[in-house]
């Protein structure tokens, strides 16, 4: 296992909040610690891909509640965003047992740059992107990491698997040549549009002759018509459930079966 790198950790989580402060609206610009643990997560899965299962930052992610957990990376959220003196702000939490929320921006085009020419490309390419689909929106951006193949491959408690991540499809220089308009003879250029002219005519027909959907009622009548004929719906089924609470229990199995991971669903 390697070792924390600590700088590595810092520069992550400083490009994570000047990507998300690249954003137009100012709302979007804010992180708060999940969203910056989870970024960091997914950096280093995308370092990871390419890089033979290798960590960016070294740190030995844990599958904690709902999500990639790291406390090492917490512990550094502060410092490293103090560094760039980026805005601190602070919320009182809706829920009486949690502490208050807290909420990092800056927007410093300079500074983006500077932070991703220090960070593989490899790195860059692929966090960016995610941080502007998800920015601060906890929801998704948990749903989205739950489902990369260590959290799929793992039990509450477990460490992390980033080899599971690699990208084992064949590299460009071993692909087989793309075929291309330009390394065709000037008859098969031509047979080609005959072809693809061809396929617009067919769609274009086949467009036209499409049943045409009737549009819904905008306004329906819930008058005694209705009220009869949910009536008589309601007594084709059974005895409706009356309100209860119920327990079910789940074998621990459950994290490692071939379900979770969607290897057995058509």
């Amino acid at each position: 296992m390697m070792s924390i790198n600590t700088s590595n950790i810092d520069l992550v989580i400083q490009y994570s909040l000047l990507a998300a402060g690249d954003e137009d609206d100012c709302f979007d610009r804010q992180l708060g610690p999940i969203h910056i643990i989870k970024y960091v997560y997914l950096a280093d899965l995308s370092f990871a891909r390419s890089n033979n299962g290798q960590s960016f930052t070294g740190i030995d992610w844990q599958f904690y509640k709902f999500g990639p957990w790291s406390q090492a990376v917490h512990a550094r959220i502060e410092p490293a965003l103090n560094a760039i003196h980026a805005n601190r702000k602070q919320f009182a939490s809706d829920y009486d047992d949690k502490e208050d929320w807290v909420r990092w921006d800056l927007h410093d085009d300079r500074l983006l740059d500077e932070k991703r020419r220090a960070l593989p490309s490899s790195i860059t390419m692929h966090l960016k992107p995610i941080i502007h689909k998800f920015g601060k929106d906890t929801p998704s951006l948990l749903d989205y990491v739950y489902k990369t193949r260590p959290m799929l491959s793992a039990a509450p408690n477990e460490r992390l698997d980033l080899s599971l991540a690699v990208d084992n499809t064949p590299k460009a220089d071993e692909c087989p040549q793309t075929l291309r308009m330009d390394q065709l003879s000037n008859k098969k250029k031509k047979e080609l549009r005959q072809k693809m002219a061809g396929l617009r005519e067919l769609h274009k027909k086949k467009k036209s002759e499409a049943p045409k959907l009737i549009n819904p009622v905008i306004n329906p009548r819930y008058d005694d018509v209705y009220a009869a004929g949910i009536a008589w719906l309601e007594s084709l089924g059974d005895e409706p459930f009356s309100p209860r609470t119920i327990t079910a229990e789940f074998s621990s199995d459950v994290w490692k079966s071939a379900t979770r991971k969607g290897e057995d669903v058509s």
